[in-house]
């Protein structure tokens, strides 16, 4: 019966053993090890013995049992993991090709299961392989050297390995009948400097004769005092370390997730750094798109400037008294005016208006065509369109949207925005019948109004300083009228290059948003695992340093 704080900690256990489950599976993570762990917890305690063929592990098991159940030889004899438990009689039962069941009629047992794994160092890895994937498993392991060739390099790094999984090591020196007295303790003292290297401390140490306790001298074997060692640590220690094998496994298993998360984190962040290039890429062109856009406004508009130059020519040559029945023949002054003031200025304006819609649609062709740019010559994001799904949707985004954009539609659709725009100002007339169209309206309608300051046939009688004076008046009005033509000429521009600009940046940014978003969301996913990963390995060695002191 397991006291209240033996209880509390395999509470405590299980608890943390089914969280690192979650979290290194979310992670992506084999946990298989780390289950078969949790499902140990209820099974028998299991004490693993290993080492490398010919170290004497299935005659030093023959020993402890007192008989000779487990094939013994000098080539590897053990082809399988042997879980030995306690049964009434003999029986051996094979599980499956690589495992057996073997029940055996020893006191022992009935306190904790043997296994006998294949040996190490082989030429048949397979065997190496097995034993390898049984540790994860073990409560406690008796490591076996043998005395005519201990420590090995190969036995310090099967060490390390064990380590790692968290393990209790004992020691056991086989084959020490083959030395004499004063060379079993050159050995002991060989094997244990080595494991103090090896392990960063001495674990308990035997050096023990399998062969001279089979031939009936158990004192002289001094097997007793391993088995005493075994039975005082099942007595005192059992629950201690049957709930550290899954913390050992857990703690393994965070540590070898650690730098598989953070090579994760480092690769979703270089992917990001093209969602983060593109996002400068694009601010960019606005930038320089707004600033351009100057020198097409200009051209757009500067027509308006050689029609009121034209215009004040035509009022200095046609309003003098001289010509004053020329002045009341308003069809021809309409002609005159067209042909002379206006001169092809609205047809020159809607080319220069269009002119300009061309070019934005150019620049946002510009746009795809400099972002495949970057994601194809840049090193940096060429290297990390490569480590992933989401940077390769981005490029196939943006050769997609290359391959479709048509840039006579798009400078189309923007002409009938500006269109549009000014059907909301005062010059409705554009918006209703075409720009060039609308443009001679207008000019018309400037022209009316500059003939209703001569209008009356006082005129005729006012005299020249009078009829000099409302000349100029009509100079005046007539730069009026085309200023506020030319600013709202203007305003629409600017209002169509806005437009454009947001269209073209909530389009751009469409072709790369949804695998940035899932990039972020993946990248805050790789930092919660790693920060979850440091809180379970912290936990683990909390519960551990508690184990530890209640043994």
């Amino acid at each position: 019966m397991l006291d209240s704080k033996t209880l509390k900690l395999t509470q405590d256990v299980r608890s943390l053993t089914t969280r690192g489950l979650e979290a290194l599976a979310r992670a992506q993570i084999d946990v298989s090890p780390l289950r078969q762990a949790l499902l140990d917890l209820e099974g028998p305690f299991l004490l693993v013995v290993v080492g490398e063929f010919n170290s004497g592990k299935s005659s030093l098991l023959n020993a402890l049992l007192g008989a000779d159940f487990l094939k013994e030889g000098v080539t590897p004899t053990t082809d399988r993991i042997n879980l030995i438990s306690y049964g009434p009689e003999p029986r051996l039962e094979a599980i499956s090709p690589e495992l057996a069941q073997i029940y055996l009629p020893d006191p022992l047992l009935k306190d904790m299961r043997l296994v006998d794994t294949p040996g190490t160092n082989a030429i048949l890895q397979h065997h190496q392989t097995l034993t390898e994937g049984f540790l994860p498993r073990a409560d406690l392991i008796l490591f076996v050297s043998s005395a005519d060739r201990p420590f090995t390099q190969s036995e310090a790094d099967f060490l390390r390995l064990i380590r790692a999984w968290g393990k209790k090591i004992v020691l056991v020196v086989n084959k020490a009948d083959l030395l004499s007295a004063p060379e079993v303790q050159q050995v002991l003292d060989f094997v244990k400097k080595g494991a103090d290297t090896t392990l960063g401390q001495v674990p308990p140490t035997f050096a023990v004769s399998a062969r001279t306790s089979r031939q009936g001298d158990a004192p002289g074997s001094r097997v007793p005092e391993l088995e005493a060692h075994i039975r005082e640590t099942l007595a005192s220690e059992a629950a201690q370390l049957k709930l550290g094998s899954p913390l050992g496994v857990l703690t393994r298993l965070v540590a070898e997730a650690k730098p598989k998360l953070e090579t994760r984190r480092k690769d979703i962040e270089e992917q990001l750094t093209t969602c983060r290039e593109l996002d400068i890429l694009a601010a960019r062109h606005i930038e320089r798109t707004r600033a351009d856009f100057a020198d097409q406004m200009a051209l757009a508009t500067g027509q308006l400037e050689a029609v009121r130059a034209r215009g004040e020519a035509w009022l200095e040559e046609n309003f003098r008294l001289s010509n004053f029945f020329n002045l009341l023949n308003s069809a021809r002054l309409k002609q005159s005016f067209s042909d002379n003031v206006v001169k092809g200025a609205n047809a020159e304006i809607e080319r220069n208006v269009l002119g300009a819609m061309n070019w934005l649609a150019r620049r946002d062709r510009e746009l795809l065509e400099d972002a495949l740019h970057l994601l194809r010559e840049a090193p940096g994001i060429r290297q990390a369109i490569s480590k992933g799904e989401e940077g390769q949707a981005i490029q196939g985004n943006l050769e997609s949207a290359l391959r479709e954009f048509n840039p006579e539609e798009e400078a189309r659709q923007l002409k009938d925005y500006v269109q549009t725009a000014l059907q909301h100002t005062a010059l409705a007339e554009v918006g209703a019948v075409g720009l060039g169209t609308g443009l001679v309206l207008i000019f018309n309608k400037i022209l009316l109004d500059l003939l209703g300051i001569f209008a009356g046939l006082l005129v005729a009688i006012l005299g020249l300083t009078i009829m000099a004076r409302r000349r100029e008046a009509a100079k005046t009005r007539l730069g009026e009228r085309l200023s506020e033509l030319r600013g709202k000429l203007e305003a629409a521009l600017s209002d169509s290059l806005n437009n454009e600009l947001a269209h073209s940046k909530d389009r751009f940014s469409s072709l790369y948003r949804a695998p940035c978003l899932r990039l972020e969301t993946s990248l805050k996913a790789a930092e919660e695992q790693l920060e979850q990963n440091q809180i379970l390995t912290n936990e683990a060695q909390e519960l551990s340093r508690k184990l530890n002191l209640a043994r």
